[in-house]
């Protein structure tokens, strides 16, 4: 379809008055009846917009904040996005006649009053357009450095207000392009215990194209009947993986491994489309994709030394050992990971001399559960079912035989190592260890061979905690099914809480059964990498190589059994590595200690989520948003089980109320740890405006969930409020105990305080070629953006508007404001007609919304492209929609 385009982009070259009034398209005068199309995009509470963009410098708008003195006010619960670049230059041409400019602007000032337990994030998105930039973000209390440790090397940057600082107290945040060309960023300022704020991109779970799992109600009792009826989904392929979830492979689909670039991305979006298909068929209570989960480990360097191994005094574990000294006999761990080296990898057996001792010596169950393009080892008594999968867990290494990840010998290492005088020791040497591949080539696995592993697993009566030192971003629904199935069968789930340092939720880590554990360097400090917030319960050794924190003249990197390939047969071999696929296995290993060591009463899972949340398992390092309960003590935790005394905790989730304008109910759930305890309430403490239902009683029994409300009529406007509820409680072992829930209030701001930055409103076609039809260009009005187009053809069209904070030419990149009609991240087309359309609302946002949000992925969505800024409308426009 080839439109007349009636709104020129306009040249930009004027004074702001002239810019609202002549670009906006309108903005609801007398004539906005005649209008074809118009609306209004609202903002987000809290945003705030850099005053000298790129774009801001080419219109000749930009007001500087290069200083302290001229630093932009935040509020307390805001987010920014900005623009910053040491240099100035050219973007490289997408069309011809275009010449998109960055200048340099390499400081950016930002002022807010901050509490004890507040959050300043940073994170940086650069454009790459040659040099990596290098930034870093300074902050100042009254005038002072404050002490952040983590604001400098690679983003994103977290700080956290250390609970010794009382009342709201002034800060500066100043953020530097020390080198390096353009770069946007969203500074982000939330309140303690604050929900995921770092959402600023949309969360891309990678996934296996072409196929899908399904929960089918109720699970057909037949696998040869369902087979014949998934050929009417489409499905070529049906794998039954157990408590009604299958796995399908789509008619139509290519192999995963023969698809790369544009056109994995586009057999995703196709995937996308048939599990949509799927969700609508009757019986089908649930699909979703075969996400992708890998390995959370990085940077490897051998060294075989026992005395490096710093982290187990860390954790008081030589202690611990004296007082378990049985170190967890009889206790099973499985490992569900790459596998375990071997040095005949076809074929049971000869496994690390410093694990070999803990592995049971034959095996006759199916434990390599890699499947398909990701399975690349060789095995002739492979189940013909299920092709890949056998009875050896072997790890036969990722394929490149000079750089192979042996990542799985290494988690089982530090989880079950033998005390044999050879290398390295585990946590618990004298454990049972069960071996299970479910990562394949490069350290990837499918959902739905981890979904299977995972039922089995917490199934089998040999195995107590399952480690799964992974992750991935997808939240998949089959997989936390499998999670409550081995939770409820008396198994503890620990998992790493992701490598990102970011606080979106991580899985299989943020699930509620499951221990997430983030990672610290030798001083007990977070390390750079480690996610932090809903994904963390605790905090473990998982090392920092840039570090060494315990001055011991070596990196802080955790030492276990590893692999080398590179000769034939293979050599066992050590090597150093860092993550939170580091950290998860310190923890599975003193849950093996506790177990064996609790003969007084039997340790269960929620026997230790009880434990933990009294914190009775670990040290108090530093606030709970980055080290959750704390860190692990081995000694300590050994000592309370051996007591044999459990004290009954109850928890709440979300542990944190935060309301808003916008929101002024929530749900929340109370929990009582050990399971099937009981407790009965005492007294509630909370401030007047807040309300509960149903109403917590005195001597009541605590519901499972209520809803919190804020009567916002007895607040004033324009402030931040926080306060607390106490919640008394006890039973006939654990009386007088007190579960705090912090409570924040955000409610409004001046109007014309919100500023998302200027806004290009675009029109953009439906069909395969979606092309940006017209555009105009609207500023922040009263904390809102009227819009409307005067002349459009009928038809259908998506409507979308964002900001170029970076003057490249594309709006709603990550860093920058995006608004999509109907809904952020689930654009419909917008149907004109002969008749005006008014009345249009959108809502535009820094944020985006998450997967869990979105039902789905969004796959290969990086912006849309603007018209051309030299005017001239006729020129051919390429895609508005880039893929990764």
């Amino acid at each position: 379809m080839v439109l007349n385009h009636t709104l020129k982009f306009c040249a930009l070259s004027v004074s702001l008055a002239t810019l609202i009034a002549g670009c906006s398209g309108g903005s609801g005068g007398d004539d906005e009846d005649q209008d074809a199309l118009s609306g209004v995009i609202k903002i987000e509470s809290g945003s705030r917009i850099d005053s000298d963009t790129a774009d801001d410098f080419r219109l000749g708008l930009a007001q500087s904040n290069d200083t302290p003195g001229n630093a932009q006010t935040l509020p307390g619960t805001g987010v920014v996005a900005g623009y910053v670049s040491a240099t100035s230059g050219t973007y490289p041409a997408s069309n011809p006649g275009e010449a998109f400019q960055y200048q340099a602007d390499s400081t950016d000032n930002w002022s807010v009053e901050l509490s004890a337990g507040d959050r300043v994030a940073l994170q940086v998105f650069p454009e790459g357009t040659g040099e990596k930039p290098a930034t870093r973000l300074d902050i100042t209390r009254d005038g002072r450095d404050a002490g952040c440790t983590d604001c400098s090397g690679d983003p994103p940057f977290v700080y956290v207000v250390p609970d010794d600082v009382t009342g709201p107290t002034g800060h500066t945040l100043t953020i530097v392009a020390e080198s390096g060309g353009p770069l946007r960023y969203v500074l982000t300022v939330s309140t303690r215990g604050a929900a995921s704020a770092m959402n600023v991109s949309y969360e891309h779970g990678d996934f296996r194209p072409g196929e899908a799992i399904v929960q089918m109600t109720p699970d057909p009792p037949a696998s040869g009947s369902f087979r014949v009826s998934a050929q009417a989904m489409n499905a070529a392929e049906a794998r039954h993986l157990g408590r009604g979830l299958w796995h399908l492979r789509q008619a139509s689909a290519q192999r995963a491994r023969a698809l790369t670039g544009d056109a994995r991305v586009e057999a995703q979006k196709e995937t996308l489309k048939w599990i949509r298909t799927l969700e609508r068929t009757p019986d089908i209570e649930m699909a979703e994709p075969n996400y992708l989960y890998r390995s959370q480990a990085v940077t490897p360097d051998t060294n075989p030394l026992y005395e490096l191994q710093w982290h187990y005094p860390l954790i008081s574990l030589p202690t611990a050992w004296q007082v378990a000294p049985n170190a967890g006999f009889g206790v099973g761990i499985a490992v569900l990971d790459t596998g375990l080296f071997s040095t005949t990898p076809s074929s049971y057996g000869d496994w690390h001399p410093d694990l070999a001792g803990n592995v049971p010596a034959t095996n006759t169950r199916i434990t390599d559960f890699v499947s398909g393009t990701l399975d690349i080892d060789e095995d002739p008594d492979a189940d013909p079912d299920n092709p890949g999968r056998d009875k050896n867990p072997a790890d036969p290494g990722d394929g490149q035989r000079q750089s192979s990840t042996f990542h799985g010998t290494h988690v089982a290492g530090t989880a079950a190592g033998i005390d044999n005088n050879l290398g390295i020791i585990g946590v618990a040497p004298f454990v049972r260890l069960i071996p299970v591949r479910v990562l394949g080539r490069d350290g990837v696995g499918s959902s739905a061979d981890l979904i299977d592993a995972l039922n089995w697993a917490g199934s089998q009566s040999d195995i107590d905690v399952i480690n799964l030192s992974l992750g991935g971003l997808g939240r998949s629904q089959g997989l936390e099914n499998a999670i409550e199935a081995a939770f409820n069968n008396g198994k503890l789930v620990v998992a790493a809480a992701g490598n990102q340092g970011s606080d979106q939720l991580t899985y299989p880590a943020a699930f509620d059964n499951v221990v997430g554990v983030g990672a610290v360097d030798g001083a007990a400090v977070r390390a750079s990498y480690s996610n932090f917030g809903g994904s963390v319960d605790l905090v473990a050794p998982g090392g920092d190589a840039t570090r060494d924190a315990n001055l011991d003249g070596n990196a802080d990197l955790v030492i276990s059994a590893w692999g080398d390939d590179s000769v034939q047969p293979p050599q066992p071999n050590y090597a150093g590595l860092q993550g939170t696929s580091m950290a998860a296995p310190h923890v599975a290993g003193v849950f093996a200690l506790m177990k064996e060591a609790a003969v007084k009463k039997p340790l269960s899972p929620g026997t230790f989520f009880a434990l933990l949340k009294n914190g009775e398992l670990t040290d108090n390092v530093g606030n709970q948003t980055e080290y959750g309960a704390g860190l692990i003590n081995a000694l300590k935790a050994v000592n309370v089980v051996r007591d044999g005394t459990v004290s009954t905790v109850m928890g709440a989730s979300p542990s944190a109320l935060q309301f808003s304008s916008g929101q002024t109910s929530q749900s929340l759930s109370l929990t009582v740890y050990p399971e099937n305890e009981t407790v009965t309430l005492g007294s509630v403490e909370k401030p007047e405006w807040l309300s509960f239902q149903p109403a917590i009683a005195e001597a009541g029994v605590a519901p499972v969930t209520l809803t919190a409300t804020v009567d916002t009529s007895m607040l004033e406007q324009d402030r931040l409020f926080r306060d607390r509820v106490l919640i008394s409680y006890g039973n006939q072992t654990s009386q007088d105990r007190v579960l705090e829930i912090p409570v924040s209030v955000q409610l409004g701001e001046q109007a014309e305080e919100r500023n998302a930055g200027r806004h290009y409103v675009l029109l953009v076609s439906t069909g395969t070629e979606q092309d940006t039809l017209q555009q105009q260009v609207v500023e922040a009005r009263d904390g809102r953006y009227p819009f409307s187009f005067a002349e459009v053809e009928p038809g259908e069209y998506f409507l979308v508007a964002g900001t170029d904070t970076d003057n490249n030419g594309f709006i709603c990149e990550t860093g920058e404001a995006c608004a999509e009609y109907p809904v952020n991240g689930l654009p419909e087309p917008i149907a004109i007609g002969e008749s005006p359309v008014s009345g249009v609302e959108l809502t535009t946002s820094f944020r985006r919304p998450t997967v869990e949000s979105l039902g789905l992925p969004r796959v290969g969505f990086k912006g849309y492209r603007l018209l051309p800024q030299d005017g001239n409308e006729n020129e051919p426009q390429r895609r508005v929609e880039r893929s990764e």
